[in-house]
């Protein structure tokens, strides 16, 4: 499987990854739709910026957060090979001190950030539901900075029902049959942009 890294410093640069039906690394369609967002509607990725990829899987949020700048990635991953891989692209990148991996489930994982987080991207598997649970736990580590931003990939899910109690503000992009979660505390009020 041949991902290549759509923005930054790294751009155009391809690397193989574990052949796995269980692997689903974000589409550089979504990649590219989410950078723009943080681009324009929050401040973007900056030498100030420190990445959580949770599910990390390919790795290739994180990665690619890195080269656009990022200060430093946290990755967790629950697959022992995919931490590896993950490890060699970013030494092939020479890109490794300015990157965390922490192998196990992101639960057992999350008290283990000392440092606060400005970006958390979360593409859980297919069949995760209980998003709400995974942003207590975020919450209740009080990992993200005051003004930091989740951004979340998911599918078919309803995004009313997980908004319902939310105190976050929130803004929506569809692309295709993937749905991009931002969820901020500075944003004004709920925006919804569910174009394809």
């Amino acid at each position: 499987m041949n991902i290549r890294i759509s923005g930054g410093q790294f751009k155009g640069f391809k690397f193989n990854n574990p052949k796995s039906s269980d692997l689903r690394p974000t589409m550089e369609s979504v990649r590219l739709a989410i950078f723009s967002i943080l681009d324009s509607k929050f401040d973007g990725i900056t030498n100030e910026t420190v990445f959580l990829d949770l599910y990390s899987g390919t790795g290739i949020m994180g990665i690619e957060a890195l080269s656009r700048g990022a200060d430093k990635v946290i990755f967790i991953e629950k697959n022992r090979s995919y931490c590896y891989k993950i490890k060699e692209n970013l030494i092939k990148l020479n890109l490794l001190n300015k990157a965390e991996i922490l192998f196990g489930s992101v639960f057992a994982n999350l008290s283990k950030i000392k440092n606060k987080v400005t970006h958390i991207f979360l593409d859980p598997p297919y069949i995760f539901k209980d998003y709400k649970k995974i942003i207590y736990e975020i919450e209740n580590n009080n990992i993200l900075n005051n003004n930091g931003i989740i951004i979340i990939e998911m599918r078919n899910q309803s995004i009313d029902t997980f908004l319902e109690h939310s105190h976050y503000n929130s803004y929506c992009r569809q692309k295709g049959d993937t749905k991009i979660l931002f969820l901020n505390n500075k944003m004004e009020k709920y925006e919804s942009n569910l174009s394809r």
